[in-house]
């Protein structure tokens, strides 16, 4: 009889809801929900563009540094971009009859040089391309969906 009682005990112990510990109160979590915002097509191929540039900054044998950054590529060869001297890049929403470049003023080993994107660049350390620049440039860029456009960074390889 005894072990009837007890078991009966238990299962009505589990049965009952868990109460929290005392000073716990329950608080119950918001519903999630998301907000979708629609961006104009400027802006998604924005977007689109520095997210396939982030990947390229980050891609193997790259590194990547801003201005006044150092970029160390090993065996004493290191980079550290100072200014641009100018980007006439074609925007990538406009149609242009010349490409246009990029081209950068920077300290690489010890040497103050002119770099141009795509174009080797030869040092007493090796050869070093500046390979990737982002952002790219746009006529028109959505400042309001996206906010200003971000600051340069620069992905260099040895060539």
């Amino acid at each position: 009889m005894r072990t009837i009682i007890l078991s009966v005990l238990m299962l009505a112990a589990c049965a009952q809801p868990a109460t929290p510990a005392s000073g716990d109160i329950p608080v119950a979590k918001p519903p999630t929900t998301t907000t979708t915002t629609t961006l104009s097509p400027a802006a998604a191929q924005i977007r689109a563009d520095l997210a396939r540039l982030d990947g390229a900054l980050r891609a193997p044998g790259i590194v990547a540094a801003g201005l006044n950054e150092t970029a160390d590529l090993g065996s004493g060869l290191t980079v550290r971009p100072l200014s641009v001297i100018e980007d006439s890049r074609c925007p990538a929403d406009v149609e242009c009859v010349w490409a246009g470049r990029l081209r950068l003023r920077a300290n690489v080993s010890g040497q103050d040089l002119e770099m141009t994107l795509g174009e080797p660049t030869q040092t007493a350390h090796g050869a070093v391309t500046l390979a990737v620049a982002k952002p790219a440039p746009f006529a028109h860029w959505p400042t309001e969906e996206i906010g200003p456009p971000p600051a340069y960074r620069f992905g260099f390889q040895r060539s």
